[in-house]
């Protein structure tokens, strides 16, 4: 067997990865990069949330935050909680002054 020496330029060696990615992407099927569609435990969801458990376990009895139970286990996807965070994101008032004056524009008094 002979060792072959290959000269390659750095455009060569960033297509040559890339190439190398796609294919174990493709192989893999599953995303290398999207770490939010995971399960949490209660435990690393109360991490990822900065809340305590016991918070968390009313929030799941009142049915406010997203959750899935199989059988008396308690599972989180970390996208809904992201998601689900976000969507407690309060105006301020600058962002309320353009909406009311954006609706304005669009609906003048006549």
């Amino acid at each position: 067997m002979t060792n072959q020496i290959y000269l390659m330029t750095e455009e060569n060696i960033e297509m040559l990865a890339e190439s190398i990615f796609n294919k174990l992407q493709a192989s893999s099927k599953i995303p290398l990069n999207d770490s939010e569609d995971e399960l949490l435990t209660i435990e690393e969801a109360a991490k990822l949330i900065k809340l305590t458990k016991p918070t968390i376990y009313g929030l799941v009895h009142r049915k406010e935050i997203p959750f899935i139970k199989k059988g008396k286990r308690l599972y989180f996807e970390k996208s809904e909680l992201l998601d689900w965070i976000r969507s407690g994101r309060r105006s301020s008032k600058a962002d309320l002054h353009s909406k009311v004056n954006d609706y304005l524009r669009e609906n003048p008094f006549v």
